[in-house]
Parts: structure tokens; sequence; C-alpha cells
């Protein structure tokens, strides 16, 4: 039997609906959840699922419910779309690490902004400072120590 996956959005809620191997999974999260990391979730719980009973669904005509564990560890393990999902994962560290890029950039821009202010208040310094000693060497001139 072929995969056939869906999913549709109503409100603030989306649905995700994969039929594997004569067996369904549904998955049923908000929007912010990303869908792509949803149905790589769902996909694998049925793999994982199928691989677990080896077929004994396969027979049973009438709805059973067969206990799987790995779903609830799923729940708790996945909330984070980072902890299911290397790509989401990689971008999640890629945005923190451009983040502290531009914290670094700006740190440089105002640091250079600052050097730029004490290069000129050196050269007004040392402008005064010329201007000081010409104005001293004048007054000093008039007046001989003998």
């Amino acid at each position: 039997m072929s995969s056939f996956v869906t999913s549709f959005a109503a409100e603030q809620y989306i649905y995700i609906i994969s039929r594997h191997n004569g067996i369904a999974g549904v998955l049923i999260s908000d929007k912010d959840y990303p869908q792509r990391v949803a149905f790589s979730i769902v996909t694998r719980l049925l793999d994982d699922f199928t691989e677990a009973c080896k077929g004994k669904f396969s027979d049973d005509t009438g709805d059973n419910c067969m206990p799987f564990p790995p779903v609830e560890q799923a729940l708790q393990r996945f909330q984070d779309p980072a902890e299911a999902d290397k790509i989401t994962k990689i971008q999640k560290d890629l945005e923190e690490t451009k983040q502290v890029l531009y914290n670094t950039i700006d740190a440089v821009l105002a640091r250079g902004e600052k050097l730029d202010d004490l290069i000129e208040k050196s050269d007004s310094l040392s402008m005064q400072s010329k201007k000081f000693y010409k104005t001293a060497k004048k007054h000093n001139q008039c007046c001989v120590i003998a």
C-alpha cells in the first residue's frame, strides 16, 4: 500500500494526516509549528510503529488499541521543532550566530565612532596647545630676565 500525506489549516491549528502501509497518523499542532517537521515526525512514528508491531495489525479488521510508548516520548521531545529536524536546528543556530554577528558589528562600529571622537578631541587639544605655546612665547618676549 502506498503512502498518502495531506495537511489543512483551520483557525489557529494545523492538521496533518499521513497514511502509511495501512495505518494512519494524525498530528494536530498550532500554526507556528513547521509543517515539514510535523510531516517528518508523523512519518517517523508510523515507520517505528510498523516495525514494532511487525504486521500484527494487518490481519485485524476491527478497531483496537495498541499501546505505543514512543508516541508519548515524541510528544515531550518534539515540543521544540529543532529537536525533531536537523535542518530546523541548523536554521536556529544560524539565526543565533547571525544575531551575535550583528551585535559584534554594532559594537565595532560604536568603537570606531568613539575612536573618531577621540582623534577629533586629540586634534583639538593639540591645536589649543599650539595656540597656548605661541601666546605664552609672545607674552614672554617682552620680559627680559637678567
